[in-house]
């Protein structure tokens, strides 16, 4: 399969096929209320002697797309929004490999805020939503603040905004706050700043020269966006601020997230923890709208069940101006795919990411 950095198909017939399928989800109507106009989409495939380069097709609905006209945007990075978590806990997995942090331990030992609740939770408990911790999504201050272009809260003033108890422990319930407090055990038990820890234990061992993690509202000049409702009209780069993802946030290209997910080996963990990773639990319900046949969480990973829609897990985004998904399928010629839309679409976002794999994977 030939790289293809503008969408057109070029001699690869497979990569023709797969392009027209694509475009053809793209141009589909959009429940959403930011309709993406332009995806980028990186493709892996193989591994070892086998590995194909990570190719980055340029799909733009017709009509209208981001940028100026003739652009080329296969290297523009854009934040990856909740594809982080994923990133956070591959961080995390690298230190319980070196016996830094016991994964089913009391994380109060590194997360001291957690003393004050009932009972003790596990590393893992957090890292797989399950320790009973809120989440700040729903809260109308949080949003207001968001949209009015507002500083975003420290970490501190998101803890006592949220409190730190939440569901029942055990039971799946998404947090934000949870993941907040994965990244200050990160900084404890790693001995620096996160950015310096995810540099060293992600970025780069994957080789993901384009990653960083974004601290100020300078550091989104020059990302990949689309507009926001949030903002009506104006740029996203101008009016978000990326402290409001209160876990952090990394700004990587397409490519480089296909890499993350791609190289999540036994290159870079230990085979147990790698299954501990993606041996997720059901999240309960239904998912409206989205390619998901039986839902589950890991330890910052997605995971479909169903052993005819998958297997495979990755992780979904979703911010202002931008969605990432970034999946891995496994099998004799392993395939990762991952997909950024300038728009507001989560569900258009893992169709497209379900339909590279299901394509190339049974190649």
């Amino acid at each position: 399969m030939g790289k293809d950095r503008n969408g057109a198909a070029g001699a690869d017939p497979e990569l023709a096929v797969l392009t027209v399928a694509l475009a053809g989800l793209l141009e589909e109507d959009s429940a959403g209320t930011a309709p993406a106009s332009t995806a980028l989409v990186a493709i892996a495939r193989g591994r070892g002697a086998d590995a194909e380069p990570v190719r980055t097709l340029v799909l733009r609905r017709k009509g209208r797309h981001s940028g100026a006209a003739g652009e080329d945007l296969a290297d523009r990075r854009a934040l990856v929004y909740s594809l982080t978590k994923t990133i956070l806990a591959a961080a995390v997995l690298r230190l319980v490999a070196r016996g830094v942090v016991e994964l089913d331990g009391p994380a109060e030992r590194w997360l001291p805020e957690l003393a004050g609740r009932p009972g003790s939770v596990t590393v893992a408990q957090i890292l797989t939503h399950r320790a009973g911790l809120p989440d700040y999504g729903g809260q109308a201050d949080y949003h207001a603040a968001v949209a009015a272009g507002a500083a975003p809260w420290s970490g501190d003033e998101f803890l006592a905004r949220c409190g730190l108890e939440g569901p029942p422990v055990g039971s799946f319930a998404y947090s934000n706050i949870g993941y907040l407090l994965i990244g200050r055990l990160l900084e404890r038990a790693g001995g620096a700043s996160l950015a310096e820890v995810l540099g060293r234990e992600v970025f780069a061992p994957l080789g993901l020269t384009s990653a960083s993690l974004l601290r100020d509202r300078a550091d989104l000049d020059g990302l990949f966006f689309g507009l926001s409702p949030a903002f009506g009209g104006a740029a996203v780069a101008e009016a978000y601020h990326p402290g409001w993802v209160s876990h952090g946030v990394v700004a990587m290209t397409a490519a480089d997230a296909c890499r993350l997910i791609h190289g999540l080996t036994e290159e870079y963990l230990p085979g147990l923890l790698l299954r501990r990773m993606r041996d997720g639990l059901p999240v309960g319900g239904p998912m409206g709208g989205r390619p998901w046949v039986e839902p589950s969480y890991g330890l910052g990973m997605m995971v479909e069940l169903d052993p005819a829609a998958g297997p495979y897990w990755g992780h979904t985004g979703g911010g202002p101006g931008v969605t990432p998904a970034a999946y891995h399928a496994p099998g004799p010629v392993p395939v990762s795919v991952a997909v950024f839309l300038d728009g507001e679409d989560g569900n258009l976002a893992e169709w497209m990411a379900v339909e590279v794999l299901h394509r190339l994977r049974s190649r």
